[in-house]
């Protein structure tokens, strides 16, 4: 079986990054740390150290000496179940309900197993009325139970619904998706327009401190990539759509480091506002469903031409292309969809891995990528569309081989090795606690420079003109007040 460094020189030579070598950094530990038989922590921890190789890279192009890297296998695969180890003024912050009817495995009429995933109230409500029946596990299984699994899953799929049929590993890898979703690198780098090259200037105080972000991202990975970009000093501005639902533990969990404004880009004026803030911006990161903000005016290639220079960072369930590429999804679903499900239970009794191993891993992935395409920008300029999907992650996890989950040991994971790495911080939100940096720099320790903050608690603008804008909002509430 492979090693821990050898995924790591795998993922490096994936990305073109022939200027790093694996053999820089030190890996400790070894899978399984977890209930399953997946190398989560293995992939997490290779992946981090391929961020730290490149973050270094950057930082040596900005004159500065080469650094002692290193990450904990143990750390690494924590950090794929950051959403459970946090905590506001010392309340753990709790996830949402999970015995949330429309959310789980159903048997079908063939015998099969279906994912449902209705875990918004949209997708919800639109479930149940396919499935005609009320909200509850009893009513929904019985529904679930007149439909053959792979016709539900395709007609779920044509009402905008989200549903998974429970495959096995060869199965996903004979599927038309699977084969494609394989036989594409795990990180797709692609140049997409030409510009100037933009070298590293060494008067920055941090490795990404004068590079910009917008975060067009929701729940998990996406959002995970950009606050990964900003605990090395990106400026992060998170743009989120005033009419989708709010998942508190989620958006608390990957909004460490952000600027959060709120803009509906099908409203033409904020549609506007964001072609703007995009004159400045160095990377344009986005989690919706392929095709979907083409249709709003923001294409990989039409964002190439407005900003030459860009590097768009794409993150999707089922990939980039195929029958199923423009399908919503999660997490739980590509685990079904790629094998993971049913290697973790059973065909005929699927079970989900105890992280969330796609979503982060996935977005630890976007980080990368984007890392990469920056350094390729310094040398060659251009832009870039960097792509990642939850279904490649997982069909790459599977394809790491299995350990013997029944030499996990739930005591090795101690609270007092987790509190070493907790950390925390106080802002709009009181006082969080939250799993911190698995990824271990001699002089660029990554850090947050903002607290978590409220969806829509900035104004969509730079830091720069955060200032500005709040005066302005002041003086249009005083004249607002007078005139009443």
């Amino acid at each position: 079986m492979t090693t821990t460094t050898d995924i790591l020189q795998s993922l490096l030579d994936t990305v073109g990054a022939t200027y790093a070598s694996a053999d820089r950094v030190q890996i400790v530990g070894n899978d399984p740390i977890f209930d399953t038989p997946f190398r989560v922590s293995e992939a997490a921890a290779a992946i981090l150290a391929a961020q730290g190789l490149i973050i270094d890279e950057i930082w040596s192009r900005r004159g500065h000496a080469r650094q002692d890297i290193k990450v904990e296998v143990m750390a690494a695969g924590l950090a794929t179940m950051g959403v459970f180890l946090q905590s506001q003024h010392g309340y753990n912050l709790p996830v949402p309900d999970a015995d949330y009817p429309s959310v789980g495995f159903y048997p079908t009429r063939d015998g099969r197993q279906i994912l449902l995933h209705g875990g918004y109230p949209k997708l919800r409500d639109r479930t149940l009325e396919i499935l005609g029946c009320a909200n509850s596990r009893e009513a929904i299984a019985n529904a679930v139970m007149r439909w053959d699994a792979v016709e539900l899953e395709n007609y779920l799929a044509d009402k905008g619904c989200t549903g998974a049929v429970a495959r096995s590993y060869t199965e996903w890898l004979a599927h038309p998706q699977g084969a494609l979703v394989a036989a594409s690198p795990i990180v797709e780098i692609e140049k997409i327009g030409d510009s100037k090259p933009v070298p590293f200037a060494t008067s920055a105080a941090r490795p990404l401190s004068d590079i910009k972000v917008m975060d067009l991202t929701h729940v998990i990975a996406g959002p995970t990539c950009a606050k990964t970009l900003a605990s090395f000093g990106a400026e992060v501005l998170h743009i989120f759509c005033p009419t989708r639902a709010r998942l508190a533990p989620f958006d608390i969990d990957t909004g460490h480091g952000k600027m959060q404004a709120l803009l509906d880009l099908k409203k033409p004026a904020d549609n506007h506002v964001a072609r703007g803030l995009l004159k400045q911006a160095d990377v344009f990161s986005q989690s919706y469903r392929p095709g979907k903000l083409t249709s709003l005016g923001f294409s990989p290639h039409g964002l190439a031409e407005a900003r030459p220079g860009i590097i768009v960072t794409s993150t999707s369930c089922y990939g980039h292309e195929g029958p199923w590429h423009f399908r919503p999804g999660f997490e739980q679903l590509a685990q079904a969809a790629t094998g993971m499900a049913v290697e973790q239970g059973a065909i005929d009794s699927p079970q989900l891995a105890p992280t969330f191993p796609n979503d982060y891993l996935t977005g630890f992935l976007g980080a990368l990528g984007t890392l990469v395409a920056l350094v390729r920008r310094s040398e060659e300029g251009g832009s870039y569309h960097v792509k990642v999907s939850l279904s490649r992650s997982a069909t790459w996890l599977q394809s790491l081989g299995k350990v013997d989950r029944s030499r996990c040991d739930p005591a090795a994971i101690t609270p007092d090795y987790i509190n070493r790495y907790m950390c925390r911080e106080t802002g709009p939100l009181g006082v969080l606690e939250y799993f911190g940096f698995p990824l271990q720099m001699s002089q660029t320790k990554p850090y947050y420079e903002l607290p978590a903050a409220p969806l829509g608690a900035h104004f969509p603008v730079w830091a720069a003109d955060q200032d500005a804008a709040r005066a302005a909002a002041m003086a249009k509430g005083k004249t607002l007040a007078k005139a009443a």
